[in-house]
């Protein structure tokens, strides 16, 4: 109760309770809406990596093996689940999610090196994208499937756009791509039929 380690003494920093209160919170709400139910252990999962990976990347512009490929076998075993997305959904979506986030990085690099040659080789990179997203993308596609893919790569990029790309440009700062995508993700899994709906239905003009 001190806010120390009780061995070392050391300080404990106030992101740990805050992680633990995010993730309380986070598997508090899952249930209020899904319940005791396979979806609630599924969505829960899915959140609980997203919250991992936004705190690793935020810091340490690092994505995890465990989270990234560890999840997209989780969300492949939990496709069968009842409620869930199934097989050729989860396997549809990993793949799909895989070669997006894939072609979006190719496309980018050879953009930047056109645009401001030397750019990535200043900042340490080969690429404009690391390999821990692509990685990303493939697990969040095995839980949102095919439609989510796109609306989760629509909804990251619009947001490290707005959000971080003025700070990028000014600071020549990387970007935490992986923290948008991730709010992007728990975006899409929480409301993205919604948003396809109404996608669907106002600007495209579909009636069902």
């Amino acid at each position: 109760m001190t806010g120390k380690c009780r061995y070392c003494s050391v300080p404990i920093s106030i992101q740990y309770p805050l992680v633990e209160l995010a993730s309380g919170l986070l598997w508090a709400g899952i249930f209020m809406v899904h319940g005791i139910s396979w979806e609630a252990l599924r969505g829960g999962i899915f959140l609980s990596m997203l919250l991992g990976i936004s705190i690793s990347d935020a810091r340490f512009y690092i994505i995890p093996h465990e989270f990234s490929l560890g999840g997209t076998l989780i969300g492949l075993a939990m496709s069968f689940l009842p409620g869930g997305i199934g097989w050729a959904g989860a396997a549809g979506g990993a793949i799909v999610g895989y070669t997006v986030l894939w072609f979006i990085a190719a496309t980018g690099t050879r953009i930047i090196e056109k645009i401001s040659p030397g750019r990535l080789e200043e900042a340490g990179m080969d690429r404009a994208m690391g390999g821990g997203d692509i990685k990303m993308m493939m697990m969040m596609g095995s839980f949102v499937g095919i439609s989510g893919v796109a609306e989760t790569a629509f909804l990251g990029s619009l947001g490290a756009l707005v959000v971080y790309g003025p700070i990028a440009t000014l600071y020549r700062r990387l970007i935490p791509f992986g923290v948008f995508l991730a709010v992007a993700g728990a975006v899409t899994y929480v409301w993205g039929d919604a948003m396809l709906d109404w996608y669907l239905i106002r600007i495209i003009g579909l009636t069902a």
